[in-house]
């Protein structure tokens, strides 16, 4: 398998308006390229599609939601992958680049049976994807913590792998990420909700002052979901046909990391 031609395969169109999809590229690549995995689509309705390895019904209390928007912003009408530098990628990268990263992970087996995926829309906009996972789980009463992916312009001038972003999180859900992440050898950043309210348990040499940028992770805090973002570093216009820089060397930490975060919550 091949992250790079990964990439190139998801990095098509796919916009909403706010209350469906109307155009489906990357949602029809992604299911295509799915159809002889492990995972099924257990949801297609309005602005997310679910992807598990079980039926719901046999999802056990401890359900991690990967929650990663493939909305398109609509400055974007020509989607693109460069692979050809062997320092950089650049792209349309917003968020082809982390939808690219867990579907390799499914693909490959890099994630826990009680790990369920959300593609979701409207992310550009007001986030009803996201609000609507929410809606979904609570019907049907399962209880889930959420990990956002996305890019961020945090942390690149640091030369970070990834970033831990907007920490909407109780203390023990706080300390088995940092722990986490703490253990791996990557270089790593975090970027607060309130800069005027880091966690003790957060070394300071790994902090970044900022209040992080918002993203879905404020959407599910709203309705009192603990989650977090985890991102990936970029430089560039990301709403533009410009496209933004990847390092490479960052997309294999970003996944190892991604992947054992979800087996330890």
């Amino acid at each position: 398998m091949s992250l790079s031609k990964d990439i190139k395969k998801i990095n098509v169109l796919n916009y909403d308006n706010g209350k469906n999809f109307t155009k489906t590229d990357r949602l029809d690549a992604i299911g295509t390229l799915l159809w002889s995995s492990q995972y099924r689509r257990i949801n297609a309705q309005g602005l997310f599609h679910l992807y598990s390895k079980v039926p719901i019904s046999d999802l056990n209390e401890k359900v991690t939601v990967i929650s990663s928007h493939i909305d398109c912003h609509n400055n974007i009408s020509q989607n693109f992958t460069n692979t050809e530098d062997q320092e950089y990628l650049r792209g349309t990268f917003d968020n082809a680049i982390t939808n690219a990263a867990v579907f390799y992970l499914m693909l490959t087996g890099g994630l826990p049976a009680n790990t369920v995926i959300a593609f979701t829309g409207d992310e550009e906009r007001n986030s009803v994807g996201a609000l609507s996972v929410v809606d979904c789980f609570q019907k049907i009463g399962i209880q889930f913590k959420v990990i956002v992916l996305d890019v961020t312009d945090m942390g690149w001038k640091e030369a970070a792998d990834f970033t831990v972003e907007n920490n909407f999180w109780n203390e023990q859900l706080g300390n088995k990420v940092i722990s986490t992440v703490s253990k791996s050898d990557y270089n790593w950043r975090f970027v607060p909700s309130d800069p005027g309210n880091i966690p003790c348990y957060i070394p300071e040499n790994h902090v970044i002052r900022q209040e992080a940028e918002s993203d879905e992770s404020w959407d599910y805090d709203e309705k009192c979901i603990e989650c977090f973002s985890l991102c990936i570093p970029t430089k560039g216009e990301m709403h533009s046909n410009k496209g933004i820089f990847v390092r490479r060397q960052s997309l294999f930490p970003y996944m190892e990391i991604l992947s054992q975060l979800c087996s330890v919550l």
